[in-house]
């Protein structure tokens, strides 16, 4: 504290003097006439931009606190329908259990248009039906969003998604699965590396084909209708030429992966192609001596498997979790595990199996052949017109 002398009025007059000056300067410091001037434009498009993400940020945090806890509202369990098998499913269900401990989680084995197929039924008989869908057929995605099935629901992984997983509104892609040749190594020691080399196997040696290809069907599956039809529309008159081949073996057509390594494992099939990966993975460990499969640069294709949550979901907070679980690094990761193919970029150096990969070994991504849904794909005129050619080049119809 400043003392100040009472015997010398002068110097007290001084020093009242000085500290009035002082506190004059300070306020002008503190507290300027006039605002600083900021350069034109770049300030307020700047502030523009920052404070709604700031406000953006703190409303999507309340709103998914607001999922997470009306989950544990949802007594019935999370029921989803997919095409995976449990070995694909097994690590996703144990990271998502660890994370949400009180959801219980059913998986359904079904066909591409079978998952379908049954909401469609269970929904309009008033009926439990499946709170999520994961398919693989990419018409069938086309009309149940435009039916209205898909809840709009955008991920809060949506940024970490590139444009290829997000294929409609609501409507993202779980994983990137290749196709492959899958062959019966004591049968065929020296396999095909591609469609073009399968051609002139088949012509050298038709006898050793006959009857022993196998792959998707196109006219009765959707996962298979998506094969054939990307196949074809990538590789115009040639991808026409290579099926009639083919079709000159009189090969089995099926609607099951797992069947598929069934026939090859047992010799009733030498060679499957177009068969999807995540079938082999999860066989390979005890079927490696017998069974071997391999990426086709010449005709790589790339199914992006999608999933969305339904309207009518019985537990729709509960799948809206599970969805972006598996669009998150870990749900990627474990999803890899079980099976099937990531493509978020950063997981690319962890997952056993990366989009990246199947990029690399082909060639580039140019030579990559996505099945994934398209408008023209749903129109049943055309349609109807594919599978009668494919079915004519396969000497399907007699």
């Amino acid at each position: 504290m400043l003392a100040i002398p009472r015997n010398k009025p002068v110097i007290f007059l001084g020093i009242c003097l000085l500290l009035s000056l002082l506190l004059a300067g300070c306020a002008s410091v503190a507290a300027p006439a006039a605002p600083v001037e900021q350069p034109a434009q770049a300030p307020a498009e700047a502030s523009a931009a920052e404070e709604p993400a700031a406000d953006s940020s703190a409303s999507v945090s309340a709103e998914y606190n607001k999922i997470i806890e009306d989950s544990k509202n949802e007594k019935d369990g999370l029921l989803v329908y997919s095409i995976m098998s449990e070995k694909n499913w097994a690590p996703v269900l144990e990271g998502f259990k660890a994370k949400y401990p009180w959801i219980e989680v059913s998986t359904a084995d079904l066909g591409a248009y079978e998952v379908f197929e049954r909401y469609y039924t269970e929904s309009a008989g008033k009926a439990r039906t499946g709170d999520m869908i994961i398919t693989a057929a990419p018409d069938g995605w086309v009309k149940f969003a435009q039916k209205g099935e898909v809840q709009p629901y955008v991920s809060v992984e949506d940024a970490n998604i590139p444009e290829l997983g997000k294929i409609d509104k609501g409507v993202y892609a779980v994983s990137t699965d290749p196709m492959v040749f899958v062959w019966n190594k004591a049968l065929l020691p020296e396999p095909p590396k591609t469609m073009a080399e399968l051609v002139s196997m088949i012509e050298a040696e038709p006898d050793k084909f006959a009857g022993k290809l196998v792959s998707y069907d196109a006219a009765g599956e959707g996962f298979g209708y998506g094969l054939n039809w990307y196949y074809t529309k990538a590789k115009g008159d040639e991808g026409w030429k290579t099926l009639e081949v083919i079709g000159s073996t009189k090969p089995t057509i099926l609607t099951s992966g797992g069947k598929m390594i069934d026939a090859v494992l047992s010799g009733e099939a030498v060679l499957g192609y177009f068969v999807s990966n995540i079938t082999v993975q999860p066989r390979l460990a005890e079927a490696g001596q017998l069974l071997d499969y391999a990426f086709v640069p010449d005709a790589q294709l790339v199914v992006v498997r999608g999933m969305a949550v339904t309207k009518n979901a019985t537990s729709p907070n509960s799948a809206k979790l599970l969805l972006d679980y598996i669009l998150s690094s870990e749900g990627q990761l474990a999803f890899s595990k079980g099976g099937l193919t990531a493509y978020r970029a950063d997981v690319a150096d962890q997952a056993p199996l990366h989009l990246a990969q199947v990029s690399k070994a082909v060639g580039g991504d140019q030579n990559l052949i996505f099945s994934r849904p398209e408008a023209d794909i749903a129109d049943q005129a055309k349609h109807d017109e594919f599978i009668a050619r494919w079915q004519k080049a396969l000497q399907l119809t007699q």
